[in-house]
């Protein structure tokens, strides 16, 4: 039985990881694209102990000639599009790189696969900044965006540019709008990481250890990231082509998830301290997934709840 192909960009990365190993699971050919190869670089993917048994492509800067030559050369019955940069804080930061991470890749493929004709199913990763601040909390495929960083606005371009390819070009690409979904593979960039690298190296003694953050008190719909792959998997091998919402429709705060990991170490809230350095020009105050079309249409829906998820952080489980 032939062996279907997969390629991943940003293979590297949470997502990308997660899903490579899923693949694995299920017979396929995976084939990733970096921009680097060293050991720093493939440490979630040496966690997961699938580094050896995927085609890794070093590609330092991605180009449509260079697009162009690996889409025919491996053939591809499905792509998933999920590099560029991912942190809203540097978004603020470098707007420009944000835009063009997150966008230009897609760019090259869709048009590739238009050029070339080929039957490929393409997913595209966007992100619940999207929906921005919502009158009404609950999000769904038709919620209209109203992004509030660089970041949320790069991913609102690269849904519209799937949108408009699938729409105009029949191209079967799909977009899925993911909300926030944590695991010990994060980077340590993103808040909770912080929050859980502070709680494990905690010393007690130390009177003068404490964590700044910046607004604690905001709300969002938090999964397990390995749940969520599961998820991406089904859209992108689903025949028809669509958008959908992946998230659990449960709210949290951050201010929640703090209370969880702090207790189970005893450590005092006192160790908070807000901080104007963490606080982003401009903040979500709320967002949360009505994921009724994806449990629908594609029988999916998150197991593991919110407390689970924390203290799986806390104790670097990977499943």
């Amino acid at each position: 039985m032939k062996r279907k192909k997969a390629i991943i960009f940003g293979i590297t990365g949470q997502d990308g990881s997660y899903l490579s190993n899923l693949l694995l699971k299920k017979k396929y050919q995976v084939f990733g694209i970096t921009r680097s190869k060293n050991r720093k670089n493939l440490k979630s993917l040496d966690k997961l102990q699938v580094t050896k048994k995927i085609k890794l492509l070093e590609v330092k800067k991605l180009s449509q000639k260079i697009i162009d030559q690996i889409i025919k050369k491996l053939n591809p019955e499905e792509i998933y599009y999920l590099a560029g940069q991912s942190s809203v804080s540097y978004s603020f930061e470098d707007p420009i790189d944000t835009y063009l991470s997150n966008n230009s890749g897609l760019f090259y493929i869709l048009e590739s696969i238009r050029n070339q004709k080929k039957k490929t199913h393409i997913y595209n990763s966007v992100s619940s900044e999207c929906f921005g601040n919502q009158k009404y909390n609950l999000c769904n495929e038709k919620t209209d965006f109203n992004p509030v960083s660089p970041y949320g606005r790069s991913k609102a371009l690269s849904f519209w540019l799937s949108k408009y390819y699938r729409e105009n070009y029949k191209i079967k690409v799909s977009n899925g709008i993911l909300f926030n979904h944590e695991s010990i593979l994060r980077n340590k960039n993103f808040v909770t990481k912080k929050i859980v690298n502070f709680v494990k190296n905690y010393k007690k003694s130390n009177k003068k250890e404490n964590l700044y953050l910046g607004n604690i008190k905001v709300v969002r719909d938090w999964g397990w990231a390995n749940e969520y792959v599961e998820a991406i998997y089904k859209i992108n091998s689903n025949k028809i082509s669509g958008d959908f919402v992946v998230g659990t429709g449960k709210a949290h705060s951050l201010y929640d998830f703090i209370k969880i990991i702090f207790k189970k170490k005893n450590i005092p809230l006192s160790r908070i301290k807000i901080s104007n350095k963490f606080v982003r020009p401009n903040e979500i105050k709320k967002t949360v997934a009505n994921n009724k079309k994806i449990k629908k249409v594609l029988n999916w829906k998150p197991e593991i709840k919110f407390k689970d998820m924390t203290l799986k952080l806390l104790q670097d489980e990977l499943f």
